[in-house]
């Protein structure tokens, strides 16, 4: 009698092992992007006036008192200490990041006061830096793909 065997085990076993590679691809992109989003906000928090996000210019106290401190007129950084607050979190057993600022004002400048307008810092990124993930997320599932 002529027969023909499959034998699933090899495919199997090799599938899991794409899997692992997968999910560690996966993870890698991950991190890529979370830093690129961190990155992103801090570039957005130094030259958010020179960039299309919406912001209304300084009042003319704002551009004196920045002057005068020979700061420059095209961010929110004066002492730079909202901007060295910007942190990152990846979670490997949950596939997610975050980005967080590490001062409570940061706030104040995202959404506005009664005094002072908003001038977006976080809220812009997706749309900034959406094709960049997308390419990551590509990359590196072709890496975790290649046998």
């Amino acid at each position: 009698m002529i027969k023909v065997r499959i034998d699933a085990k090899n495919a199997i076993s090799g599938l899991e092992r794409t899997k692992g590679k997968l999910k560690n691809s996966l993870f890698a992109a991950l991190v890529r992007s979370t830093a690129l989003a961190r990155e992103t906000v801090i570039e957005n928090i130094k030259t958010g006036q020179n960039k299309s996000l919406g912001w209304p210019p300084f009042r003319p106290s704002t551009i004196a008192r920045k002057s005068k401190r020979g700061r420059s007129l095209s961010g929110l950084v004066d002492t730079g200490r909202m901007m060295t607050s910007i942190h990152e979190s990846v979670s490997r057993t949950k596939l997610e990041g975050e980005v967080y600022p590490g001062v409570n004002y940061l706030k104040y400048h995202e959404e506005g006061t009664r005094k002072m307008p908003n001038r977006p810092t976080f809220k812009p990124v997706p749309d900034q830096i959406n094709r960049k993930i997308a390419e990551i997320f590509k990359s590196e599932i072709r890496k975790g793909l290649a046998i």
